[in-house]
């Protein structure tokens, strides 16, 4: 049986999650975009640099999605920066699109949870 703190600390665990998420889902196709660009001005080289900077310091477990919200999210969002990274620029970019349309879908459906669970 959980405690009133245990119960908070999950309850917060679940809160930056979801931020996080949330962040993602926008930062991730404006990462695909700029990764794809030919000429970035000063301005977009900036915003590239600082997003590869959140995915890349960001230490988490893709475990802990799973724990926490029974879904995958955090391994599709390391994915997804993975394969732009690591594909945006080469020929194969069906791989990196494929990957971040997963995480896309799964973060609309986790935000249709959590909305459906707020409206209760």
């Amino acid at each position: 049986m959980l405690n009133f703190k245990e119960i908070n600390k999950l309850n917060e665990a679940n809160l930056v999650l979801r931020h996080f998420v949330d962040l993602s889902a926008q930062l991730l196709p404006f990462l695909e975009q700029l990764e794809t660009k030919k000429n970035l001005t000063v301005e977009e080289a900036s915003y590239k640099l600082k997003i590869k900077n959140v995915f890349e310091n960001y230490n988490f477990d893709t475990k802990t999605s799973q724990f926490l919200i029974n879904s995958n999210v955090l391994e599709l969002i390391q994915n997804s920066f993975n394969k732009i990274i690591t594909s945006a620029c080469s020929e194969n970019s069906r791989t990196h699109k494929r990957t971040l349309r997963k995480f896309l879908f799964e973060h609309q459906r986790l935000n249709e949870s959590w909305n459906l669970i707020e409206s209760n």
